[in-house]
C-alpha cells in the first residue's frame, strides 16, 4: 500500500500530512512528538495501510509543515480537525506519542464525540519537562539537544541522531524550545476519568525521557484501559520494538471493531 504526502491550507499556513490506505476504511491519525514528525510512522503507515485509512500528521512547525504565528497545544489539536475534514473522515481513532498524547488528550476534551479510541504512547497527563530544560534549551541548545537526542533513540541511534544534527536549523531549535514550554505547563489530569471510549497505553519499560511508570499510571484513573509495556529501552515503541508495537496495536484495533 502506497504513502502519499498531502497537504491543507490553514492558519498556519500549510500543514503537511501522510496518508495510506483506502479511503473508506476505518481511520487512524498518528501525532508525532516533539522535535518529531510525521515520517516518524512510516512503518505504522505501511503496516496498517493494508486495513485502516491511517494518516500521520506533521504538527505546524514540524516536518514540511511550517508556522507563522505562535505554537500551542491549541493549535496542534485543531491541525487535526483540519486533516479529518479534509480526508471527509468523521469519526477516527487517535494514536499520539510523547507530546503528541498531550495533544490527543487536549483533542478529546472538544472532540470526544468523534474519535472511537485512543492509544497513548510513552506519554503522560504531566509531561515531565522542567523550568531548567527550557531554559538550558535557549542557553546550551546543542549539548541539551545532543543528550535528548540519546535519551529518545536505542536501537540505530547512531544514524538517527547524526542526521538529526545535520538536519536542525536555528528556526527549528526555536521551535524545540517552544515545545518544550507547551509541555511544561501541561496538566490533563482532571480529563482521564471521564474517558469513556477504548484506550490502550504503551510505553518501554526503560524509557528515560518518560518513565513507563508515568505512562502506566493512567491506567489507574482511565476506566478500562488496557496497558502494555514493552521490555525494551527507548523513547519510542513503534521504532524500537516495531514488530511487537504493530502486532499489540492490531490486537487492540481489532477488539474494538
Amino acid at each position: 500500500m502506497g504513502i502519499t504526502l498531502n497537504f491543507i491550507e490553514s492558519e498556519s499556513s500549510k500543514i503537511y500530512y501522510r496518508v495510506s490506505g483506502k479511503e473508506n476504511s476505518p481511520a487512524i491519525i498518528f501525532v508525532h512528538g516533539l522535535a518529531a514528525d510525521s515520517r516518524f510512522f512510516h512503518n505504522q503507515l505501511k503496516y496498517f495501510g493494508n486495513f485502516f485509512r491511517v494518516i500521520a500528521i506533521d504538527l505546524p512547525g514540524h516536518g514540511r509543515s511550517r508556522k507563522t504565528g505562535m505554537l500551542s497545544l491549541s493549535l496542534y489539536s485543531r491541525s487535526i480537525e483540519q486533516v479529518a475534514k479534509k480526508e471527509n473522515i468523521e469519526r477516527y481513532i487517535l494514536a499520539g506519542h510523547s507530546m503528541g498524547g498531550s495533544v490527543c488528550l487536549e483533542h478529546y476534551k472538544n472532540n470526544h464525540h468523534k474519535i472511537q479510541a485512543l492509544i497513548l504512547i510513552s506519554t503522560a497527563p504531566r509531561i515531565p519537562v522542567t523550568k531548567e530544560m527550557v531554559e538550558r534549551s535557549v542557553t546550551d541548545f546543542r549539548n541539551f539537544f545532543d543528550e535528548m537526542l540519546s535519551a529518545i533513540f536505542f536501537k540505530k541511534a547512531g544514524i538517527f541522531i547524526l542526521a538529526a544534527k545535520k538536519s536542525i536549523d536555528d528556526e527549528e531549535e526555536s521551535i524545540i524550545t517552544e515545545d518544550l514550554r507547551i509541555c511544561m505547563n501541561i496538566d490533563h489530569t482532571d480529563i482521564l476519568e471521564k474517558i469513556d471510549i477504548p484506550v490502550l497505553l504503551l510505553a518501554n519499560r526503560w524509557d528515560n525521557m518518560i518513565s513507563a511508570e508515568l505512562t502506566a499510571d493512567m491506567r489507574n484513573s482511565i476506566p478500562g484501559a488496557k496497558l502494555v509495556v514493552f521490555e525494551s529501552r527507548g523513547h519510542i515503541p513503534f521504532f524500537e520494538e516495531s514488530e511487537s508495537f504493530n502486532s499489540t496495536l492490531e490486537g487492540f484495533l481489532t477488539s474494538i471493531q
